[in-house]
């Protein structure tokens, strides 16, 4: 099961691949590398196990149909943000013709996978419990 340092890498990656789609004119490669980075990151695992047998196959149903829909609804997220992020990038560039999109987020994932290991301390708490930020 990927962690959530490893999930927000995955977006980090995704937001690079996006921000490089605007000058490829080969989409193939751009979505293959799409979905290699999605695998796992949107993935939902529900544990049914404690569930008494004879009501298995109905809770196996109804978990499978709220995972797909999870999953669903999570993919329209993502996709909305990336839209936005390549729409800001592009401004930016545009208005700053030094900027170095990449470089920035290459820097925002060593700075994940330094969090990941302790050795540094911004952020170490994004993310993990969205319920707990209203």
């Amino acid at each position: 099961m990927i962690n959530r340092v490893e999930a927000m890498q995955a977006g980090v990656g995704i937001l690079t691949v996006a921000h490089g789609a605007i000058r490829s004119p080969d989409m193939t490669d751009v979505k293959a590398a799409l979905s290699l980075l999605r695998h796992g990151v949107l993935d939902l695992e529900i544990d049914i196990s404690a569930i008494p047998p004879e009501q298995n196959e109905a809770v196996r149903q109804v978990a499978h149909q709220v995972a797909e829909e999870l999953s669903r609804r999570a993919q329209l997220m993502v996709n909305g943000c990336v839209k936005a992020f390549v729409d800001v990038a592009m401004a930016y560039e545009r208005d700053c013709p030094d900027a170095d999109i990449p470089a920035i987020l290459q820097k925002a994932s060593l700075d994940l996978a330094a969090d990941q290991s302790g050795s540094g301390s911004s952020g170490s708490d994004a993310g993990e419990d969205p319920s707990s930020t209203s």
